[in-house]
Parts: structure tokens; C-alpha cells; sequence
């Protein structure tokens, strides 16, 4: 059994209420009756060790259970969007090879007709609900039956260190996604990383909404304290009118956020009036602007704790320090159980205060992807190469200055250029496409598709421009989707003619249009 996996169970044994979801105090035991129920019937279907299971449920108490039952049964959880559309989780499911899936009851018989997927079962939740209300079907000799019971009760699986424990997928510059397959054994490292950064212990209370599907909610919102004998206090999503009170009312610890609401907390004309436990704020996913965290802490008298993750590290890689300890603003902190170095395009290491790529290593970093790209690439002597630029200061907190890469983060979201291209180019009126990300105060960047065209005449623009919406909307998830569409006489190319994006986006930022 791996440490991750003895840590969780030996939770699960205190009996004790652990995650409060839809007004109702879940008990660890009732956890534990439910994940083991998942694992049950996971193994009654012929899910064994390493196979993969899909997980696209929103944020609720059951996609709890089902990830922790999913883990005990020495599979790979596959965690992606709930709201990501047929056509993309059928390929996110095809690449993952997944075996199990646990989706909404609307997606189950397309599921189940899809020919190409070799699923033997899949597992329905009952939306909006705070008790455990699960269904499940499994696949024999090609025949869909609904399962009966609680699933065949086996020895507890003998998980091993390096067994997969999470498989995500993150975009490349390349447009194909690329596998991280995180161990028990890097997912344990981080955990232990996360409690000793953030002190944790059974006291804290973490306020958990953002979404589930992301290795940020996974490891820092939720098998982090889970680990501590912490309490997590759920939410379906983050609404800035009823924020406040619930973080009085439910005596939150410290609350796990992305700038994204911080700036709308800032916008919000709700107050922090009553009386709180509150000890922090960590933001992660994106960079914070400086102003809004000044407007924060000095409107809600709240400590911004800023930090730097990634999938490829299990999600954090720095922090800055809790009060009293010195936070700088503009930084994401200081590397927590990782070896960080900058170094130059040669591969050297760089003086502290130079710019130069992030590059990684640490038991809690993979050290290959599991697939969409070749690893050697992105990891040389040992280290991982983020595509991040920053500096070290001479404390060696972590500033980071831009992107090496071409990716787009709208919030934290990670956006391939080139996937969203790929759907638009589809449009037979489209002659060539870009997409770029322009800064964008709420979400740090939006995305903007600049297209060329032949025959589109001025007045039809606009409905054209619906339509190339509609077909985006139909393909790729709606954080994808541009929020602009532009038609421009041309775009730069090289002297191979390829798109230069780097530079589209430079002219757009220097004259506000091609």
C-alpha cells in the first residue's frame, strides 16, 4: 500500500465530520463507506491495478468519494471538465486508453455506443446532491447491464510508490495534449509539501470551490487536508455574493483562490464585516497583479499567501512564507521541497537577479510525459524545463517575468493556440488563423482569433463571425473559445510561412490592431 493511500484511510478511520457540501456534514466514515462501495464495483467490473477512469463530475461531495475510490482500487483517476463537450471527451478518453468513467447520466449512452472505447464501466451521480445517489453499468461480451449490490469485497490492493495514482492532461504548443501521469509517490511529496508550507494541522478549515478536475483543487484543496485532519468546506463554484459569510459563518482557516477572484472580491460591494478565523489567502494558476493584491489585503485585511505550481510537479513548486515570515509581492515565493535553478538557453545556471528559463527537479516532478510529446524536449539533466521565464532575487524568492512558449492562461487555464486554430480553420470561408492571448484584467489573458478570408463580404462579418463561435463552442471547452474574432487583410508568417504569433501579438499590443 503506498504512504499516500495508508494516510487516507488511516483519515477515514477517526470518524469525524470532514466535508461539509449542500448545507450537510459528511462524515469521515460515511467517506469511507462510500469510496469503498466505489471500489467495489470497480472491481467487480474487472478494473484492476493501473487501469484508468475517467472522472468528469462537477464539485461535489461524490466526486470526492468516487476520486478516493478510484485511488484505493489501484486505479488511475482521470479528472476532466465536466462541461467539455462530447466530441473532446471522446479523444481525451481514446488517449487516456481509460477502462471506467464517471460521468453525467446525459453522457452515459454515448458512452456506451462509442465503438472505439474499450470501457468495461461507467458510474453516474445524481447532480446537486449531497448524499451519495451513484449508478452503474458494466460491459460483458459487448452487452451494457445495470450493476446490482455494493461490488465484490477483495484484500486491500498492494499499491506501489510509483504506481500512477492522477492522469491529467495539459496543452502543448504543439497543440497536442500532453499526459502527466503523476505517481503516488509525487502526489505524496507534494501533499507532505503543501502541510509543512501552510502549517496545516486537524484545526484548519479550507474553503474548496474551485473545480474539481484540477490538480490544484485535487492536491492542495483537498488530499492535502484530507492528509492534515483538516475540514474542507465545498462549494459547486465561487460566488462572490455569498463568499463572506460563508467564511465567518463556517470558520474557514484559509481559503485555496485564484486571482480571477480575487478580482472580483476586490469588484464586489460585499464586506468582510463579521468576526473570522481566516489565517490566509493562497492564489495560484496564474500571476497575481500587484495592485489587486494591495486592494485586497488592504480593504480585507487579509494575508495574500502567492504561489507557483504546475501538473508536472503535482502542483506547487513555490510559495511565499505565512505571516510573520516575509511575503513579496510580485512573487510567487520560494521553492518547498524542490531543487529550482534558472538557467540560460545552454543550460547553465544563471546569477541570481539574470533572467533565464525555471527548470525544476524533486521526487514530486515527473520525469517524462506519458504521452503528446517527446520528453527530451522539456527535461535535460535531470531538471524539467517549465517554459517559464523568471529570476531569483538574492533571498531567492522566485519572480516570474513571461512565457517561453506560445501558451495562453486565461485564469490558470492553459490554452493550446494552435487546438483552437485547428476548429476554426475548419470554416471553409477561413484562409488562414491566429490565435493569441491579449491581457485581460479579470483573467489575466483572453483569447483573440485573428482570421483572413477571401470572399466574406463586410456586412455578412458579423454573422460569420456567430458562426465561428458556434463551431468553437461545439468543439473545445468555452474557456477556449475566443472572446473575439477579428478579420484582418493579413497575418505575419516567416519565410516558411509559418504563423508567427509572438509577433501578431506584439503588433496588436503596439498599435491596438493589426
Amino acid at each position: 500500500m503506498s504512504q499516500l493511500v495508508k494516510l487516507l484511510q488511516d483519515r477515514l478511520q477517526l470518524s469525524e465530520p470532514c466535508v461539509f457540501f449542500q448545507d450537510t456534514w459528511h462524515l469521515t466514515s460515511d467517506l469511507q463507506r462510500d469510496a469503498d462501495r466505489v471500489t467495489s464495483l470497480l472491481r467487480e467490473a474487472g478494473i484492476t491495478t493501473g487501469d484508468r477512469v475517467l472522472l468528469s463530475e462537477i464539485n461535489s461531495y461524490g466526486f470526492l468519494a468516487v476520486y478516493l475510490g478510484i485511488l484505493m482500487a489501484g486505479a488511475v483517476v482521470v479528472p476532466v471538465n465536466p462541461e467539455m463537450p462530447i466530441p473532446e471527451l471522446f479523444k481525451v478518453s481514446k488517449r487516456a486508453s481509460v477502462r471506467g468513467a464517471f460521468v453525467a447520466a446525459s453522457r452515459r449512452t454515448l458512452l456506451q455506443e462509442a465503438w472505439d472505447l474499450d470501457l468495461v464501466f461507467i458510474g453516474t451521480l445524481l447532480d446537486d446532491q449531497s448524499e451519495f445517489a451513484l449508478t452503474t453499468y458494466r460491459c460483458q461480451e459487448g452487452q451494457w447491464q445495470l450493476m446490482k449490490g455494493n461490488g465484490v469485497q477483495l484484500a486491500p490492493m498492494a499499491m506501489q510508490e510509483e504506481a500512477g495514482a492522477i492522469l491529467l492532461f495539459t496543452s502543448g504548443t504543439t497543440g497536442e495534449p500532453k499526459g502527466v501521469l503523476l505517481t503516488h509517490r509525487q502526489v505524496y511529496k507534494t501533499v507532505q509539501n503543501v502541510i509543512l508550507a501552510h502549517q496545516l494541522t486537524k484545526n484548519d478549515i479550507v474553503y474548496a470551490f474551485l473545480p474539481l478536475f484540477h490538480i490544484n483543487a485535487q492536491v492542495i484543496g483537498f488530499l492535502s487536508t484530507m492528509v492534515s485532519q483538516g475540514k474542507i468546506v465545498l462549494e459547486k463554484k465561487f460566488s462572490a455574493s455569498r463568499f463572506w459569510t460563508t467564511v465567518c459563518e463556517m470558520g474557514i482557516t484559509w481559503i485555496s483562490a485564484v486571482p480571477t477572484v480575487i478580482g472580483i472580491l476586490n469588484r464586489s460591494q460585499h464586506e468582510l464585516e463579521a468576526k473570522h478565523n481566516v489565517r490566509f489567502v493562497r492564489t495560484a494558476s496564474a500571476a497575481l497583479p500587484q495592485l489587486e493584491a494591495k486592494r485586497f489585503e488592504t480593504r480585507f485585511s487579509l494575508p495574500i499567501v502567492e504561489s507557483y505550481g504546475m501538473t508536472e510537479a503535482a502542483s506547487q513548486i513555490c510559495v511565499n512564507p505565512l505571516p510573520p515570515g516575509l511575503r513579496k509581492l510580485g512573487s510567487v515565493g520560494i521553492p518547498v521541497g524542490i531543487d529550482l535553478a534558472i538557467k540560460d538557453d545552454e543550460g547553465r545556471t544563471v546569477p541570481r537577479g539574470t533572467l533565464g528559463e525555471i527548470t525544476i527537479a524533486g521526487e514530486s516532478v515527473i520525469d517524462h510525459y506519458a504521452s503528446g510529446e517527446q520528453s527530451g524536449k522539456s527535461f535535460l539533466e535531470g531538471y524539467f524545463y517549465t517554459g517559464d521565464i523568471g529570476y531569483q532575487d538574492k533571498d531567492g524568492y522566485v519572480f516570474i517575468t513571461g512565457r517561453k512558449k506560445e501558451m495562453i492562461n486565461r485564469a490558470g487555464q492553459k490554452i493550446s493556440p494552435r487546438e483552437v486554430e485547428e476548429v476554426i480553420a475548419q470554416d471553409a470561408n477561413v484562409q488562414t488563423v491566429a490565435v493569441i492571448g491579449l491581457p485581460d484584467p479579470l483573467y489575466g489573458e483572453r483569447v483573440v482569433a485573428y482570421v483572413t478570408t477571401q470572399n466574406m463580404p463586410v456586412e455578412k462579418q458579423d454573422e460569420w463571425k456567430m458562426a465561428l463561435d458556434h463551431r468553437c463552442r461545439q468543439s473545445i471547452s468555452s474557456y477556449k473559445c475566443p472572446v473575439e474574432y477579428q478579420v484582418v487583410d493579413q497575418i505575419p508568417v516567416g519565410p516558411t510561412g509559418k504563423i508567427q504569433r509572438t509577433r501578431l501579438k506584439q503588433q496588436v499590443l503596439a498599435v491596438g490592431s493589426v
